[in-house]
């Protein structure tokens, strides 16, 4: 169950939802002030308020489900032809407080229907990313998947920009042992550095013995996480990955060492700074 982002009850959206940055009890002389200067029946000006206002969001626990959640009931009343628009923005009944909106502005608000047609094309485009994550499968979905469906030893080749490997190892030599000095979590990110040997069977028949690269170093980043697990105690050592590709998305598992197990769904699984070198180099 989706809970509210500040209350203990669960999270039930309606229309006034969308527009509590335009009308409250006692608003702020400044804010009034602002938003006197744009009127929301100019095509503009709508513009603006939406972006700046109704789609910037400024509750910090507020995230991508709450989001799905609010363009859910945008969307179903939009799609409802009977839908009062008009009405969202009365006062509500029986209210102590008397609500009220900027000062400059009009009484009424032409074409409302229109406004939150307006509404809904701007929220789809810039939440796009969180819409997509609130769309991906849940771990558990994630772990009910056939091993031999997760994917093979050659993920490196099935995540974004592959071709930062392609540029220093060509299409061979996908290593799936590998050595971490751990993780590092940054909001809803994960970055891992990995070093390992590329498996010897995987070597170019081309590359000339004094010359081969033996051994690869490079940064894994995990983005748009929207689910995580970690079980274990210590997050370094030797890692084994396993990496099934979604449209969109991905299900990535990182078993470190003897006990632990990072595994999450996440939108985009990527490398950087890839190096290559070779067995005389290694200290």
């Amino acid at each position: 169950m989706l809970h509210h982002p500040l209350l203990n009850q669960p999270y039930q959206p309606d229309l006034r939802c969308w527009i509590g940055c335009f009308i409250g009890y006692d608003m702020p002389p400044a804010l009034d002030a602002e938003l006197s200067r744009y009127d929301p029946n100019d095509l503009n000006d709508r513009e603006y308020l939406i972006r700046h206002y109704c789609l910037a969001r400024r509750n910090a626990r507020e995230n991508f489900r709450h989001r799905q959640r609010l363009v859910e009931v945008l969307q179903a009343a939009l799609d409802d032809p009977d839908f009062d628009f008009e009405d969202v923005w009365e006062p509500i009944e029986d209210d102590y407080q008397d609500d009220q909106w900027p000062a400059g502005w009009p009484a009424f608000i032409d074409d409302s229907r229109g406004f939150f047609q307006q509404l809904l094309l701007a929220a789809r485009e810039r939440w796009h990313d969180d819409l997509l994550r609130a769309q991906l499968p849940s771990l558990a979905q994630c772990r009910a998947i056939p091993a031999r469906d997760r994917g093979s030893c050659d993920w490196l080749f099935s995540i974004d920009n592959c071709e930062a490997w392609k540029a220093v190892f060509g299409l061979a030599a996908t290593p799936h042992d590998l050595e971490t000095p751990g993780p590092q979590f940054q909001d809803e990110q994960l970055s891992v550095r990995l070093a390992g040997e590329l498996p010897r069977q995987a070597l170019p028949s081309t590359w000339p013995v004094s010359q081969a690269l033996t051994h690869c170093n490079f940064e894994l980043h995990v983005r748009g996480i929207s689910e995580l697990a970690l079980s274990g105690t210590r997050f370094d050592g030797h890692m084994r990955t396993q990496l099934t590709r979604f449209n969109p998305g991905y299900y990535l598992r990182l078993e470190i060492g003897f006990d632990c197990v990072i595994e999450c769904v996440a939108l985009s699984v990527s490398i950087t700074d890839v190096q290559g070198s070779r067995a005389e180099n290694q200290s």
